[in-house]
């Protein structure tokens, strides 16, 4: 599936509440969906993201390479809940 894709099937599980953490600015789930339109092919894994002592679930999208390999530049997003975000500090 391709990132946009990726982002309105996220979108439709958390109703837009919810925060995507990338290595630059996090942003709204329904800000970041609305002003992307790449379409590189991305793979979906369920997990969670960490912070000090705190562990909350996360929707991770991690880029594939043009073999369908994941990237391994550091080029990942993380979708939390908006609380869960808020939990994160």
């Amino acid at each position: 599936m391709n990132l946009k894709e990726a982002l309105q099937e996220i979108r439709t599980e958390h109703r837009d509440d919810a925060v995507v953490i990338s290595s630059g600015q996090d942003r709204a789930l329904g800000v970041f969906a609305d002003e992307t339109d790449d379409e590189r092919e991305v793979w979906l894994e369920w997990g969670e993201v960490h912070s000090g002592d705190m562990s909350v679930p996360a929707t991770h999208i991690f880029f594939l390479d043009e073999d369908g390999f994941t990237r391994h530049d550091g080029s990942v997003l993380s979708v939390v809940s908006a609380r869960d975000y808020e939990l994160l500090g």
